[in-house]
């Protein structure tokens, strides 16, 4: 069985997807739970970034920063605990990392239905997790 769980998180319906997946999995497994938000600094977000000089990038954080702890406190008032951390970078390979460094047993991910255009700028983070996870993955579905 799983021991540790990490679920990549941002606040969006796709990752409640996944974080309800990976926190009834914790229960069950009385798992260690692990929530990660990831700040995409990818060219397509750096084209924001370089018009008129807003900080996407900082914004984006925050943003995270609220996300993560209110799913934090809400764990917390079911009485299942969950560390948080926000990384930088591409979202396959912190994601991963991020994994490796923990020593997780299961990753959730949530899917979303990226266009092609997304996809082409931003790389698919499944197709990425295939490659380089050192453990198992769950993409959650609605």
């Amino acid at each position: 069985m799983y021991k540790k769980i990490l679920v990549a998180y941002d606040g969006s319906s796709f990752s409640d997807v996944a974080l309800r997946q990976g926190s009834s999995l914790a229960r069950l497994c009385n798992a260690d739970l692990h929530l990660v938000g990831i700040v995409a600094t990818t060219a397509f977000s750096a084209m924001g970034e370089g018009i008129g000089g807003i900080d996407i990038w900082g914004m984006e954080r925050k943003l995270l920063e609220a996300a993560l702890q209110g799913a934090a406190l809400d764990l917390s008032s079911q009485g299942l605990k969950a560390a948080t951390t926000i990384q930088e970078g591409n979202p396959a390979v912190e994601i991963a990392a991020c994994a490796a460094r923990l020593g997780v047993d299961l990753v959730v991910v949530g899917h979303s239905d990226k266009g092609l255009f997304a996809r082409w700028f931003e790389g698919s983070v499944g197709a990425g997790l295939f490659r380089d996870l050192p453990c198992d993955l769950l993409v959650a579905t609605g």
